[in-house]
């Protein structure tokens, strides 16, 4: 089977990877299509992550084969696939918080891969960058006609960016309300705050952005500069959009975070959705928090499958929720480096892969 490895130096495309077949309550699936997140370049940077491991957790294709008691799927349905994975009986879970679950995040108790006979890693539930993969039954979703390439980035971009506005931030009709980060993210919690009827100023330092944020529904656009301080981008801030109800925070930047805080309205909330680099930091100022400022953050933003998964589909095949368009460009699979050095400086909004060249 044709995928590609992370080795903890290379990510290596190779055909020497294989998948156990599915056991109980698991499916087979063959992914056809699998989005880039900066995610998975994170996991490439953080120290102690284990190796060999199969990245990538924006995956859609076709079920390939059913394990014992699956009754639901069947070969050849279309689906894309979900990360989440709790277990239903803990705490958390009986307390309707299943992204607290201790085992919904990345939990694998027997990973199903082997490259040249080694046990390989398998992440967030997922590794969409092998071409085939096995997951739980329940992470799966019925995709229809809705294009593999855009039934990918439900798994993460489309759903944690909508999610990040309308579960986190609770954005209502008539919110004023700011995206911080242009990316595959943003362009999501731009259209998820639009749809519940807000104005939206989106803010990113690529001057190029403003095309791609106005496209996604953005009625302004703030460029910030490299280099300014958090306040000075937060005083920017007010007097282009002021008051801002709710601030989507989609870059992770520790002086974006601050001027998130500063820029805000009293009483206003904060969304931290952006995947900050391993160990950074960010001040908290306590006066402006105490004063009236929700600060909320959770994976996924929030996102509940069963719920926001079938809704999201629902809307991309209404043409309510733009898709297409998210995808900048499909790379063969052997050109997986190319299509994460354009993830990373910025060239694209989302990148995706093909398994089928």
């Amino acid at each position: 089977m044709r995928g590609i490895v992370w080795d903890g130096q290379n990510l290596v495309v190779t055909d020497a990877l294989e998948v156990r077949a599915p056991r109980e309550g698991e499916v087979k699936v063959r992914v056809l299509r699998t989005g880039l997140c900066h995610s998975d370049m994170n996991m490439m940077e953080i120290p102690g992550v284990q190796v060999p491991i199969v990245l990538g957790h924006e995956g859609a294709g076709v079920v390939a084969e059913v394990g014992p008691g699956v009754t639901e799927w069947a070969v050849g349905d279309a689906v894309m696939i979900g990360t989440q994975t709790p277990c239903g009986e803990c705490r958390e879970c009986q307390r309707g918080t299943p992204a607290n679950c201790d085992i919904n995040w990345g939990y694998v108790s027997d990973n199903p891969f082997t490259w040249d006979g080694k046990p390989t890693g398998k992440f967030a539930n997922v590794s969409s960058f092998a071409g085939e993969t096995v997951v739980k039954a329940s992470q799966l979703y019925a995709t229809g006609d809705l294009p593999p390439e855009q039934a990918a980035l439900i798994g993460c971009a489309v759903s944690t960016g909508y999610c990040a506005s309308c579960v986190l931030g609770e954005v209502r009709e008539g919110d004023r309300v700011m995206v911080i980060g242009v990316g595959g993210i943003g362009v999501n919690a731009i259209q998820g705050a639009k749809l519940a009827g807000a104005t939206v100023l989106a803010v990113d330092m690529n001057p190029d952005k403003e095309a791609v944020a106005r496209s996604f529904g953005a009625d302004a656009f703030l460029l910030s500069q490299r280099g300014e301080s958090a306040r000075d981008l937060a005083r920017r801030m007010r007097e282009a959009f002021d008051p801002i109800d709710v601030v989507v925070e989609c870059c992770g930047a520790p002086s974006a975070i601050e001027a998130s805080l500063l820029g805000v309205k009293r009483g206003g909330r904060v969304v931290l959705i952006g995947m900050a680099a391993f160990g950074s930091t960010a001040a908290l100022p306590l006066d402006k928090v105490v004063s009236g400022c929700e600060i909320v953050a959770m994976m996924a933003g929030g996102t509940r499958p069963e719920r926001d998964y079938p809704e999201l589909i629902r809307l991309a095949q209404q043409g309510k929720l733009e898709i297409a368009s998210q995808v900048t460009r499909v790379w063969p699979l052997a050109e997986v480096e190319d299509a994460m050095e354009a993830l990373r400086t910025g060239q694209v909004t989302r990148a995706v892969l093909d398994h089928t060249i």
